[in-house]
């Protein structure tokens, strides 16, 4: 199973879209911790992750980038965000009807699709982010896409929440979570923003809080089983572009760099930036200079850290 979590962060006077996840794959008595379950599509400016059933799933994701990549509005990215998402309920569906329990077992296994997806990038017709959460109705027997939450600080409730309604005032960040560790994860959110931001007076959106959540689950002892190995992180910018982070787990002071999920190997050059996951600094062995400062640095590569 998984967690995963996609929220829009704020980031000086720019914005961009995160994914994080975890990296097991599981429920057939092994773990397997290098899976990657965040999805970059050949039009750059969205990407997809997954929770549930990798042979649902996995196939699924993939179809997804397929289609894409056959069809050049889609491919370049004139298509609209909003109908690359119908598209992806369409194929989806048409990949649920073609599960079928085999005539080869005495009991008949159920079909439906176990799998449920967070898909979004950034809308040029809307000039803005939007994300979604994609889950399987049993009832409809079809995929239905719901769209983000929101999460700021309820002055009523004197705390913060995550609400399906958006509230001009205060600052709301958009945020969806997928999988069977989501709500454990939703709770620890809540609770690292309300000892951050007492009262909320000093929030302006979320920023790596989502992924401090996974990060401190994926360290905590006695976790579930059903999540484990390196957090894994992709990203979409506000330029139209997506690109994965490597991520040094389980600390900096290890030296080892995990990318989706993968120990990279020794000789490895990654051209990636790859994140401290205590201090959240990003380094790259490309474009990070030690005489450079932050905002030098982001005019230099052109990815905002």
């Amino acid at each position: 199973m998984t967690v995963s979590i996609a929220w829009v962060r704020k980031i000086r006077n720019c914005e961009e879209i995160v994914f994080a996840s975890d990296s097991r794959l599981s429920g057939d008595g092994r773990s397997f911790d290098s899976a990657p379950k965040i999805l970059t599509l050949p039009r750059t400016d969205c990407a997809i992750a997954f929770s549930g059933y990798t042979g649902d799933a996995f196939p699924m994701m993939l179809q997804l980038a397929l289609a894409v990549d056959s069809y050049a509005p889609a491919r370049r990215g004139s298509l609209y965000l909003s109908s690359l998402l119908k598209h992806a309920l369409k194929v989806f569906d048409t990949m649920a009807e073609l599960i079928r329990s085999s005539e080869g077992i005495s009991t008949a296994q159920d079909t439906a699709p176990s799998a449920n997806f967070l898909f979004g990038g950034y809308s040029w017709e809307n000039k803005r982010f939007r994300l979604w959460s994609i889950v399987f109705s049993p009832s409809e027997q079809r995929f239905q896409a719901h769209p983000a939450k929101w999460c700021y600080f309820s002055k009523p409730a004197k705390k913060f929440v995550i609400s399906s309604k958006k509230l001009l005032q205060p600052p709301a960040g958009a945020i969806a979570f997928t999988g069977d560790q989501a709500t454990k994860a939703r709770a620890l959110l809540l609770a690292k923003l309300d000892e951050k931001h007492p009262g909320g007076g000093t929030y302006s959106g979320l920023d790596w809080e989502p992924f401090e959540a996974i990060r401190d689950m994926l360290r905590e002892q006695g976790r579930s089983e059903t999540i484990g190995g390196a957090p894994q992180i992709v990203k979409v910018y506000q330029y139209m572009r997506s690109a994965p982070l490597g991520v040094y787990w389980p600390n900096k002071a290890t030296g080892k760099v995990f990318l989706f999920g993968r120990p990279c190997l020794g000789y490895e050059n990654i051209d990636r930036w790859v994140l401290d996951p205590d201090t959240l600094e990003s380094h790259s062995p490309t474009y990070s200079r030690d005489d450079v400062d932050d905002e030098e640095q982001d005019v230099a590569s052109g990815d905002p850290v």
